[in-house]
């Protein structure tokens, strides 16, 4: 594709083209090569979009890739998103100029647990943020990550026939104005930190997991930086909130809990605390440099 002048850009299956200027498809151009040069080796046969705004970065992979218009692996980024998701249909606030908001298509090897995705994807993130920041981020089961007590990136995975979707997003800096009520306990990692450039950390650290087929070194991370064990928490189950002590992550990435019934495994669903006791298991050690 020509990026110089006024050029074409291909929004996605069944849109039209919308044209952009210049200057704009000459930043789209800047922007993937700085993913590419921070994927580094992995980067290799990995095909990188960086686009001004979509509706979601998860909706428009999946698109093309129903379409047969990109190859996996795919990573794709986005200054802004109109209509972000999070897990349970949740809205994730997604504006211009304070997130990265990105998706990964994959084909993982064949009988990887979707689970398994997910743990590797919030290491990634984690790893990337610290290695670019100093900032050490926590991991709430399964797929948060806070930051001073305040939930700083959320994950979504998506399978499709294609493979699986990786969504993440990370808020970089508060929205003008601050987090709408309905983001939470919203925060963000305040750091100089160049997005685009995370976004190729993140891959990388993803996709070495991934390539590796190692688990175990993803697992110890997450145990490690996931400081639930020992916590009393509330989960549902039947429609009903149960309560539960948390005893470990098992080596597939299940939630151990032991509740009146005796011990069982979470494989999937949503732990929650007081809001208080968040702030509390969250704060301690975070944002510090180290």
């Amino acid at each position: 594709m020509n990026y110089k002048g006024c050029s074409c850009f291909f929004k996605g299956a069944g849109e039209k083209f919308s044209i952009i200027n210049g200057k704009e498809a000459e930043r789209m151009r800047e922007a993937e090569e700085k993913i590419r040069q921070a994927l580094g080796a992995q980067g290799q046969g990995v095909r990188v979009r960086a686009l001004g705004e979509t509706d979601s970065t998860n909706t428009r992979l999946k698109e093309w890739a129903r379409a047969g218009e990109i190859h996996v692996p795919c990573l794709l980024t986005a200054d802004c998103q109109t209509a972000g998701r999070g897990r349970l249909g949740r809205r994730f606030v997604s504006p211009a100029g304070t997130g990265l908001y990105m998706s990964l298509l994959i084909q993982p090897p064949e009988n990887t647990d979707g689970g398994k995705i997910t743990i590797l994807a919030a290491v990634a993130v984690c790893r990337a943020i610290h290695e670019l920041t100093g900032l050490q981020p926590k991991i709430k089961w399964v797929n948060d990550l806070f930051l001073n007590g305040k939930k700083v990136c959320g994950i979504l995975a998506e399978k499709i026939d294609q493979g699986i979707i990786v969504g993440i997003g990370v808020n970089l800096l508060p929205p003008p104005g601050g987090f709408p009520p309905e983001a939470g306990a919203a925060g963000a990692l305040n750091a100089d930190v160049d997005r685009f450039t995370l976004a190729g950390r993140i891959g990388a650290y993803f996709l070495d997991g991934l390539n590796k087929l190692d688990f175990g070194d993803a697992i110890t991370y997450y145990r490690a930086h996931m400081p639930l064990t020992g916590r009393e928490i509330h989960y549902q189950k039947d429609g009903q909130q149960k309560n539960a002590r948390v005893t470990g992550v098992s080596d597939d990435g299940g939630l151990m809990i032991e509740d009146d019934t005796g011990p069982h495994v979470l494989r999937t669903g949503e732990v929650s605390l007081g809001s208080r006791e968040v702030e509390d298991i969250f704060r301690d050690e975070l944002g510090v440099r180290s």
